[in-house]
C-alpha cells in the first residue's frame, strides 16, 4: 500500500483547507505541533524579556561621574520619593486638589524631574546610567478614583509621571472609591502611571507566624495577575507600616527574601524620611510623606533638607524659628537672642538635631561656637548613624573630650583636658581614617588621631543630655546648651599625586597640604609599551610620612594612552600583585579619560572587584591629555586630584586633577 505524505507544514492553514483532504491520506501533525510551541515560546519571551534581563542582571558599580546635560546636572547619587495619601476636590482629610496642583507645579518650576522605576533600575543595575536634574519619585497609597484623576490631569499637564501602588484584593471585590480594572488600564496605556502593589495591609497579629511565607505567596500572586490585566511589567511593592520579626527571622533580610520569593526587584518600607542613595539597598528605600496641611512652600522646604548636601552649610540664627536645615530628633529648639537652645524636655534624658542630608558623609569639618552651657553635657558627632561606631567632641563634666563610640554605649577617650572659663569654639575634622579637633581653632593633638576602620560614614549631629545615667525624681535638671554658630563643610576626596621620591619643594607641598588630604599617590608603577615597570627608587621617609600623618599610601599606576583593550587581562594580574604590598592601601590608576569607555569600564569593575576581595582601595584618576600624562612623570611634580563633588565613595572613585600644569 502506498502512503501519501501531507507536506504542506503551514501552522496557519486555513481549517476549511485541511478539512477537504482525503480521509484516506495520512497527516502528520507534529509539524505543526512544532510550530505552535515555537510561537508560544517566542510570545513568552517577548513579555518576559524585560523581567528575565532585570532578574539575571546584578548590580554593578556605577562607573559614571557627575555631569551636565543641557546646562542642568544630572545625578549620579540620590533621588528622593514622594508619598501622597488621597487627593479630593471636596474631603476636607484630604489634598485639595489646588493645592496638590500648586505642590506639583512649584516641583516642575523649581528644577525638579519626576523619575520613573525604569530609569531608577537602569540606573541601580547598569554601568553608565544617571537620573535628570532633582529626581523626584511620585507615589500613591491607594489607587482611589478621584486621586487618580485629578492626579492624571495634573501630570499631563506638566508632562510628569508616577507610581501607585495597587490593592488587588480591594479591586477584585469591586470597591467603589478605587478605580476600575478598566479605568486602571487605560491609565496604564497613558504611559504617565507605573503600578506597584500594596502589601503588609490588613495583616493583623494572626497572621504573625507565617507573614514572610504568606506575604510572599500573595505577592506573587497579586503580581502575575496585575501583569496579566495590564500587560506591563510590574517590579515594586510598598510596606506602609514597619513590622517587628519577633519569630527569629531578621526582618530587613525576610523583606528581601519576600521580595525576591515575589519576583520583585525595588521594595520601599516605613522609615525614617531622606534621599535614597545609590548605595542603599533597592529593597528599602523610603519616601517622603507629604502632609495634607503643607503648602507648596513647605513641600519645597522639605524636599530640601533631606536632599544630598554638598554645599557648606552657616547657621548664625538670624530667623526667629529653627531653619528647615535641621531635623530634631528630640527635645526642644528655641531661638534666643540670635543664639540656639537646645535642651531636654520633661521625660527625656536629652536632646538632639541632625543636619538634613548629610547621613552620608565621610570627610567633613563642622565647627560650633558656644554660648552658655548651663546644664548636662554637649557633643558634635561626624559619621553618626543609629547602632554604629562614629566620632565626636564635646564637653563633659568641666573637660573638653574627643571620644570613639561603637553606637551601643561603649566610648573610647581619645584626648581629654580641662575646660576654659571664656566662651570657647569646637571644630572636628574628619578626613579618611583620622580625625583632628580643635578648641578655639588650636590643635588640641600633636597629630591626626586615627579612627576605627569601622567609622566609614554617617551624619553631622549635635545633642546635649543629662550627665546621670538615667532621670528620675531627685534629678530633675534638664540638659541645654546655647550655640552661636554652626559651620559644616563637607570635604572631598583628594589625593596627592607625586613622584617616586621628593625633592624639597615638593616635601613643603606636600606638608601644606597635608590637612586636606586622605591620601598620597607616589608614581611607582607603570605600563607601557604593553609591559610593566616599576621604579625600583622609593622613600621610606614617604610611608613614614603617611604613616605619621594617619595618610593612606595609595601608589599611582599610570597606563599609556596606547595600551590596548587586550592587555586588561594582564594588567589587572600585575595590579593585584602590585597591591598585595601590605604597606599599601591599595592603587590609584591613572589614565587619559578617552580610555573610560565601555571595554575598559568593564575591566575596571573587575579589578576593582578583585581588590576588594583583598582588601584594597581602587581610585581612578582622570587626566585630559598627553601632555598632562608626560608633565605629571617628571622628576618633581606634585599634582592634587580630587573626587569632584561626590558625596559617598563610588569604587573605583573618581579624581580630576585641579590643575592643567604640576604645582611645582
Amino acid at each position: 500500500m502506498q502512503t501519501h505524505i501531507h507536506t504542506n507544514t503551514n501552522p496557519i492553514q486555513p481549517e476549511f483547507e485541511r478539512r477537504s483532504k482525503d480521509r484516506s491520506e495520512r497527516v502528520y501533525h507534529w509539524h505543526n505541533f512544532m510550530w505552535w510551541i515555537a510561537l508560544i515560546c517566542a510570545i513568552f519571551v517577548i513579555m518576559e524579556l524585560p523581567r528575565l534581563l532585570s532578574s539575571i542582571i546584578k548590580p554593578s558599580l556605577s562607573m559614571t561621574v557627575l555631569s551636565t546635560e543641557n546646562g542642568n546636572e544630572i545625578e549620579k547619587e540620590a533621588f528622593m520619593a514622594l508619598a501622597f495619601g488621597k487627593v479630593s476636590a471636596t474631603h476636607e482629610l484630604a489634598i485639595s486638589k489646588a493645592s496638590f496642583t500648586a505642590q506639583l507645579e512649584s516641583l516642575n518650576k523649581a528644577g525638579h524631574s519626576s523619575i520613573s522605576l525604569k530609569q531608577i533600575n537602569q540606573w541601580k543595575q547598569t554601568n553608565g546610567a544617571s537620573l535628570p536634574s532633582k529626581p523626584i519619585l511620585l507615589t500613591f497609597d491607594v489607587a482611589n478614583r478621584e486621586t487618580m484623576e485629578i492626579a492624571d490631569e495634573v501630570l499631563a499637564t506638566l508632562g510628569m509621571n508616577a507610581l501607585v501602588f495597587v490593592d488587588v484584593n480591594q479591586l477584585n471585590n469591586g470597591n467603589i472609591s478605587l478605580v476600575s480594572w478598566h479605568r486602571l488600564e487605560q491609565l496604564v496605556e497613558t504611559g504617565r502611571w507605573e503600578i506597584g502593589i500594596s502589601s503588609c495591609l490588613n495583616m493583623g497579629k494572626d497572621n504573625a507566624n507565617v507573614f514572610p511565607e504568606f506575604l510572599a505567596k500573595k505577592l506573587f500572586q497579586q503580581r502575575k495577575q496585575l501583569e496579566k490585566q495590564l500587560h506591563v511589567p510590574v517590579v515594586a511593592a510598598n510596606c506602609s507600616r514597619s513590622w517587628n520579626s519577633g519569630n527569629g527571622y531578621n526582618a530587613l533580610s525576610a523583606w528581601n527574601d519576600i521580595l525576591t520569593e515575589a519576583s520583585l526587584q525595588i521594595g520601599f518600607v516605613a522609615a525614617r524620611y531622606g534621599a535614597n542613595y545609590f548605595n542603599d539597598s533597592e529593597t528599602s528605600f523610603r519616601r517622603i510623606r507629604v502632609s495634607k496641611n503643607w503648602n507648596e512652600i513647605d513641600l519645597l522646604a522639605h524636599i530640601k533638607t533631606h536632599e544630598p548636601r554638598r554645599i557648606i552649610f552657616t547657621d548664625t540664627f538670624q530667623s526667629n524659628q529653627l531653619v528647615s536645615d535641621w531635623v530634631v530628633d528630640s527635645g526642644e529648639m528655641t531661638i534666643e537672642n540670635k543664639s540656639l537652645r537646645m535642651a531636654s524636655v520633661e521625660g527625656e534624658q536629652g536632646a538632639m538635631i541632625t543636619l538634613g542630608g548629610t547621613e552620608k558623609w565621610q570627610d567633613a569639618e563642622v565647627e560650633v561656637q558656644l554660648g552658655q552651657l548651663t546644664a548636662g553635657q554637649f557633643w558634635l558627632s561626624l559619621r553618626y548613624g543609629v547602632n554604629q561606631p562614629f566620632i565626636r567632641l564635646g564637653v563633659a563634666k568641666g573637660k573638653i573630650l574627643l571620644q570613639e563610640t561603637n553606637g551601643i554605649g561603649k566610648t573610647k577617650q581619645l584626648f581629654s583636658r580641662d575646660l576654659p572659663l571664656n566662651e570657647i569654639s569646637l571644630k572636628l575634622r574628619v578626613i579618611g581614617g583620622r580625625t583632628v579637633a580643635y578648641l578655639n581653632n588650636n590643635v588640641l593633638t600633636e597629630r591626626p588621631v586615627e579612627l576605627g576602620s569601622n567609622i566609614k560614614q554617617g551624619a553631622f549631629t549635635l545633642t546635649v543630655w543629662n550627665d546621670t545615667e538615667r532621670l528620675d525624681n531627685s534629678n530633675p535638671t534638664s540638659a541645654s546648651v546655647n550655640i552661636k554658630r554652626i559651620v559644616a563643610t563637607p570635604i572631598f576626596l583628594k589625593k596627592a599625586v607625586v613622584a617616586p621620591v621628593l625633592e624639597e619643594r615638593a616635601w613643603v607641598m606636600l606638608r601644606q597640604h597635608s590637612e586636606e588630604l586622605s591620601a598620597i599617590s607616589p608614581r611607582y608603577f607603570a605600563w607601557v609599551n604593553r609591559k610593566p615597570e616599576a621604579f625600583h627608587v622609593t622613600s621610606s621617609t614617604m610611608e613614614i610620612f603617611a604613616h605619621y600623618n594617619r595618610l593612606q599610601l595609595i601608589p599611582a599606576l599610570f597606563v599609556g594612552s596606547d595600551t590596548p583593550i587586550s592587555d586588561a587581562p594582564a594588567l589587572i594580574d600585575q595590579a593585584i600583585k602590585w597591591a598585595s604590598n601590605p604597606d599599601y592601601q591599595g592603587l590609584n590608576i591613572v589614565l587619559k579619560n578617552t580610555m573610560t569607555e565601555n571595554k575598559w569600564q568593564t575591566a575596571l569593575i573587575e579589578l576593582n572587584s578583585r581588590m576588594s576581595e583583598i582588601g584594597k582601595i581602587l581610585s581612578i584618576t582622570i587626566i585630559e591629555g598627553e601632555e598632562q600624562l608626560m608633565a605629571i612623570t617628571e622628576n618633581d611634580p606634585f599634582f592634587l586630584v580630587s573626587s569632584k563633588s561626590d558625596l559617598t565613595t563610588f569604587l573605583p572613585g573618581f579624581l580630576y586633577p585641579l590643575t592643567k600644569e604640576p604645582l611645582i
